[in-house]
């Protein structure tokens, strides 16, 4: 899967991410890479392994969440697109 969203400042972005790793692996997600455009390093993109799809819809609905990417300083609505694996 691959996650897009833009932040106002990535350093206090990623400190909040990474603070919520637990919750990302109990959903089945294993993180891959978390990049940066070049020409602006405030636009985020996450690659993760998902276990169920399912399961991501579920977390994006979670109140919780949605505080944490508000006090990460979140600014635009998570962009996610499910990437298949060939023959699955």
């Amino acid at each position: 899967m691959v996650t897009h969203h833009r932040v106002r400042d990535y350093s206090t972005w990623r400190s909040i991410y990474d603070g919520d790793a637990a919750r990302r692996k109990s959903m089945g997600i294993k993180d891959w890479k978390v990049g940066q455009k070049p020409d602006d390093p405030n636009e985020i993109y996450m690659l993760w392994e998902v276990e169920d799809p399912k399961k991501i819809e579920g977390m994006m609905n979670d109140p919780e969440l949605k505080t944490l990417m508000e006090k990460a300083g979140v600014v635009s609505p998570p962009e996610m697109i499910l990437v298949l694996n060939e023959g699955k």
